[in-house]
């Protein structure tokens, strides 16, 4: 039991890491490691593969071992912390998945729009939103960038912040860095362009699998935050008839319930290096999103991540304590 409220803890204290500094440029970082070794991977796997069914093999090649070195890694590491020491293990356990999450650094990023448009600084706002948001955003108005703001707050609520504590609780840590290295591979080779919809296709279909879960626990999350906040009911309206707009399997789910709990409008026109792009529109009666709305849109998030850490926590303990008891 005692291994049980270790776990626990750790849990508990990566999640406040992560929410009180997020993610400091200056400390070391495995995703940025991981990164450089997918740009190795892809390199050689360019250099021996040539045809569409080879370059699938060699993505496939590139996911296996990222994703099972990176659990081996942490499964390896944690043991020998833990023999040296129970402080040590403890340390090391919460600075693994403090890694995996991304909440923090999402909102401060957010919160940095948010006050830029305070001050009435657009092309300030515009640079801030930049970070999140692989759209085009030199032209666009407040509206734009409030919504291309939220929309990046609430699709990224799931992979960066829900799915790594939903497989921490149900795998541990090791199988919170074994999806952090598939969203990881997904975000980088996951593109449906000429150039990578070969290589990055099991990493996409691979991300797609492991976060379907997380997505909709987000967005039921995000609607048991909006009862707390009085406005459930118009988000389940809206989740129920857009959940499936978006190109991904999953991303429309949080962004629906999140659109109908604020009453604002994601999705509509868009630009991608130069070329206009129509996407479907979430919540086609909500209003359009302005920087007062991002503050509440903030409050929801942070409602969000509550229930979903409190929740999670019971969901550890009981998987654990039943491990213990069948094992």
């Amino acid at each position: 039991m005692e291994r049980v409220f270790f776990t626990l803890a750790a849990l508990a204290a990566a999640y406040i890491l992560d929410f009180l500094i997020g993610d400091p440029r200056s400390w070391p970082h495995p995703v940025r490691l991981l990164g450089k070794i997918i740009e190795i991977g892809e390199g050689v796997a360019r250099r021996i593969f040539k045809t569409p069914a080879g370059l699938k093999v060699g993505g496939a090649l590139i996911l296996l071992v990222a994703g099972l070195g990176s659990v081996a890694v942490v499964i390896i590491l944690i043991r020998l912390a833990y023999g040296l020491h129970p402080a040590a293990g403890f340390i090391v356990e919460v600075y693994i998945i403090f890694t995996t999450l991304a909440g923090g650094d999402l909102r401060s990023h957010v919160l940095a729009v948010e006050k830029k448009l305070a001050k009435k600084d657009i092309p300030g706002a515009r640079g801030a939103v930049a970070l999140l948001v692989s759209r085009d955003t030199a032209e666009l108005d407040e509206n734009g960038v409030s919504r291309a703001a939220l929309e990046s707050l609430f699709e990224n609520s799931a992979d960066g912040l829900v799915a790594p504590l939903f497989y921490t609780a149900i795998g541990g840590p090791a199988a919170a860095v074994f999806y952090k290295t598939v969203n990881t591979l997904d975000s980088m080779l996951g593109y449906k362009t000429e150039e990578l919809k070969d290589i990055g296709f099991f990493a996409a279909k691979t991300d797609d699998v492991l976060s379907f879960i997380p997505a909709r626990l987000t967005a039921f999350y995000i609607i048991l935050a909006g009862l707390l906040h009085g406005k459930w009911q118009r988000g389940l309206k809206v989740l129920s008839a857009d959940r499936n707009k978006h190109q991904s399997p999953n991303s429309a789910w949080p962004m629906a319930a999140a659109a109908g709990v604020l009453g604002v409008g994601f999705g509509g026109r868009d630009h991608f290096q130069g070329d206009v792009i129509e996407r479907p529109r979430i919540n086609e009666l909500g209003e359009a999103a302005m920087g007062s709305d991002i503050d509440r849109g903030l409050t929801l998030f942070r409602t969000t991540s509550l229930l979903a850490l409190f929740t999670l926590l019971f969901m550890t303990y009981w998987i654990r304590t039943l491990e213990a008891k069948l094992f």
